[in-house]
């Protein structure tokens, strides 16, 4: 059984942010980091989660463009792998992870903007696949940090 668990980069300072997702109302997204108290009684003021109020305060308020949950798996280097992340195997045909349905996907990162190949070039590689070439995989960044690792379209 894999660990659930996040991560997003912070509105305010940008810097990455792993732990729980917690959605306390329809303005905020955040994400409670590990190992810090997961309950808030109805009673509690939102407004005092807010990072400019109380930059103390465990919530981090998140990018939700930004989400990405973990995969359970690492890449050779012990890197956990989340949903965004780029990784190449044996150090070529990067692909870009991403959840479709029900499983985790792959989408060649040449195809990765293209609506029209979306669906033809997203590979749902077993477990077997997965452990057969584990000590091959190397995330080399993800699309919000390193957009450059994907081909630009012509649209």
């Amino acid at each position: 059984m894999r660990e659930i668990k996040f991560r997003a980069k912070r509105i305010y300072s940008g810097e990455w942010v792993y732990g729980q997702l917690v959605i306390p109302h329809i303005e905020r997204v955040r994400i409670l980091p590990d190992g810090t108290i997961k309950t808030i009684g109805p009673q509690k003021d939102a407004a005092i989660y807010n990072d400019l109020i109380d930059p103390q305060d465990p919530w981090k308020t998140v990018d939700p463009d930004t989400i990405g949950q973990f995969t359970g798996l690492t890449d050779r280097n012990g890197e956990e792998i989340y949903e965004g992340d780029i990784f190449t195997v044996k150090g070529k045909h990067p692909r870009v992870v991403l959840w479709d349905k029900m499983r985790w996907a792959l989408m060649p990162t040449e195809y990765f903007h293209d609506e029209i190949f979306w669906v033809m070039n997203l590979q749902h590689p077993g477990v077997d696949w997965w452990e057969e070439f584990a000590d091959e995989f190397e995330v080399i960044g993800n699309i919000f940090d390193n957009p450059e690792l994907i081909p630009a379209t012509d649209k």
